[in-house]
């Protein structure tokens, strides 16, 4: 367990693909995929938040400060609401994270870094990363007052001192990258249950 690292699970979508149905509720396998991601962080971190317009009954939950910013507000609240030096940040729609992946991140985090990334094909995965909240909460909040909402250019643009996970380590833990898989469609959870679309 890290003492030193509070999970942040990203759940402040409007899911507009699905009905406006909450993807963290959506049942993969007889679970919901907040179901399934708490038990994987359970035990790995000191405390699980949620970043989510409504409570979540049983976490400590923080919500946008700033309307219709995406992911990134979320992000700030959780980096401000966070009692540990990190915040591991994983996607409210991620339904197969697992152990290993969140030990591989949390294992490269080191007292010269501000941040760990993943990369896949070169290209950052925002959603999946660890942040120093003492120098990231300030980049993130300056981002979001320059109109910068982009997530996925947080680790990418500025000076944050990353330590990069690339394809080739991440596929030593999970080689076919099934703990990268996010819903992003209804299609998506006929896939993850392994039916075909009609």
């Amino acid at each position: 367990m890290r003492p030193d690292v509070t999970a942040l699970i990203v759940a402040g979508g409007r899911a507009t693909r699905f009905g406006g149905v909450d993807k963290r509720e959506l049942v993969i396998e007889g679970r919901t995929i907040f179901e399934r991601q708490v038990a994987v962080l359970s035990g790995r971190v000191a405390e699980v938040i949620v970043s989510s317009p409504h409570e979540i009954e049983g976490f400590r939950t923080v919500a946008d400060t700033i309307a219709e910013v995406g992911p990134l507000a979320g992000i700030a609240a959780g980096l401000v609401a966070a009692t540990t030096p990190w915040v591991l940040v994983l996607a409210g729609d991620m339904p197969y994270v697992s152990g290993a992946l969140v030990e591989l991140v949390l294992s490269r985090i080191a007292g010269d870094l501000d941040a760990v990334g993943i990369q896949i094909n070169g290209l950052p995965e925002p959603l999946v990363c660890a942040l120093r909240c003492a120098t990231c909460a300030p980049v993130v909040e300056r981002r979001i007052a320059a109109g910068q909402r982009k997530a996925s250019r947080l680790l990418t643009e500025g000076d944050l001192r990353v330590r990069w996970i690339g394809d080739a380590e991440l596929r030593t833990v999970d080689p076919e990258l099934r703990a990268l898989f996010n819903v992003n469609a209804p299609g998506d959870v006929r896939r993850a249950e392994g039916e075909e679309d009609p």
